[in-house]
């Protein structure tokens, strides 16, 4: 199979085709790819996928696709590798490689995204502005195309992630609602242990422990260490961040604490996950 190597930060192309003029491929960026209009088929990790009109895809390093059009389309096409979000400020960066994690594990969901058709248009919008803010730059990154780019990954994550409107929250089970806190302050121990669930839920520890497992099949403690565990092998994967610096996000003490979480977890060392990965 095609493996495409870019070393570049980010690179767009615009183009319509009746033709799409790429084998079937892995790459080692992330890629949008948005259909503003024609039809066809995806082909994602062997899975095929219809899309007509508008229809938005996110790839990650480890997928393979190919494009079979049926009408003329027109795509644009976003690579970037994970350094061009991170920026210089330690809790920005923090903060952006944890949504680029979210987006990582949760990709199945994201492989074919259907939008409501507000956030399709604000993200077709969006898409255009970097486009043509790409071809005025002389296909040159820019500070405007960072912001762009992380407004539309933000759209992503929260049409995955959405703020539930109160009424639908009311109706959603304890499970569903402690699986929504624990993903959104997965960094944070202090706000996951049992005791501060409870509260928080206004249940007991132990009846809230049983709601849990009854529904979601695990534990708590089970379910935040497998989540945990999902986003820090994203981040081994995808990332050259130094192990002190993936501990310490994920509120770890040390860097030993850390290692044997992930060996615990996996059976290999966090560098042992992140050497697999390259060979």
């Amino acid at each position: 199979m095609k493996r495409f190597v870019q070393f570049e930060p980010i690179f767009i192309r615009h183009f319509t085709t009746t033709q799409w003029p790429f084998p079937q491929h892995n790459h080692n960026y992330y890629e949008l790819i948005f259909f503003h209009s024609g039809s066809g088929t995806h082909i994602l990790n062997n899975v095929r996928t219809k899309y007509e009109r508008k229809a938005l895809f996110l790839l990650d390093p480890q997928d393979h696709h190919k494009i079979s059009i049926r009408e003329k389309t027109e795509f644009s096409v976003i690579r970037f590798l994970p350094v061009y979000l991170s920026g210089t400020d330690t809790r920005e960066k923090k903060n952006w490689n944890l949504l680029m994690d979210e987006l990582i594990v949760n990709r199945e969901q994201l492989s074919n995204i259907i939008y409501h058709k507000r956030d399709l248009k604000k993200t077709e919008q969006l898409i255009r502005m970097m486009v043509k803010e790409w071809e005025d730059a002389g296909e040159q990154p820019n500070e405007l195309m960072v912001h762009l780019l992380r407004t539309i990954l933000v759209l992503l994550k929260r049409h995955i992630f959405q703020d539930t409107p109160a009424n639908v929250l009311q109706q959603e089970s304890v499970a569903m609602q402690v699986m929504q806190h624990i993903h959104a302050n997965i960094q944070q121990p202090a706000l996951l242990t049992i005791d501060y669930l409870a509260g928080a839920f206004h249940l007991s520890a132990s009846y809230l422990s049983m709601l849990f497992r009854k529904e979601v099949g695990i534990s708590v403690k089970d379910y935040i260490s497998k989540y945990k565990y999902q986003l820090i092998a994203a981040r081994l994967k995808h990332s050259q961040d130094l192990l002190k610096e993936i501990s310490a996000d994920f509120g770890f003490t040390d860097v030993s604490h850390f290692n044997k979480f992930v060996k615990g977890q996996s059976g290999l060392n966090p560098k042992d996950i992140r050497q697999r990965e390259k060979k």
